[in-house]
């Protein structure tokens, strides 16, 4: 399945509070609240030595994605731009499209918002290019 065919049917089981401001914030705590679940699981393995529990984990891995697609839906942006924006800054980051500490830890932010933006420009319809967030 793809995010795009995931997107529509995630989307059915969605609770509508009917404010934007408390939908955001019910996608934000859900993302949070799930994200402690892989922590939990991930915690469990590395501290107590149980074996990594990888069903649970790709369970929690799900809600999170659920709880994202709510939030994405509710601004009115795609999974597509969400991926093309953050390609452009990892390709900002690490110029020679490989992990390097030195530009992990002294990153060019001004460098992945100008590839952000140049890439939201790309596209219209962009969130970023419309500057309907800021």
């Amino acid at each position: 399945m793809t995010l795009d065919e995931y997107g529509p049917l995630a989307l059915r089981t969605l609770n509508d509070l009917d404010d934007v401001k408390a939908n955001l914030a019910h996608m934000a705590l859900g993302i949070t609240g799930e994200a402690g679940e892989v922590a939990d699981v991930i915690k469990k393995h590395y501290a107590y030595g149980k074996p990594l529990d990888a069903h649970h984990l790709i369970e929690e891995v799900g809600d999170i994605m659920f709880y994202m697609n709510g939030l994405l839906d509710e601004l009115g942006i795609e999974w597509g731009e969400v991926l093309a924006l953050n390609i452009a800054k990892l390709e900002a980051r690490y110029p020679h499209l490989r992990f390097n500490a030195n530009h992990a830890i002294n990153r060019d932010v001004n460098a992945e918002q100008k590839a952000m933006f140049a890439k939201a420009l790309d596209n219209e319809d962009s969130i970023l290019s419309t500057g309907a967030l800021r």
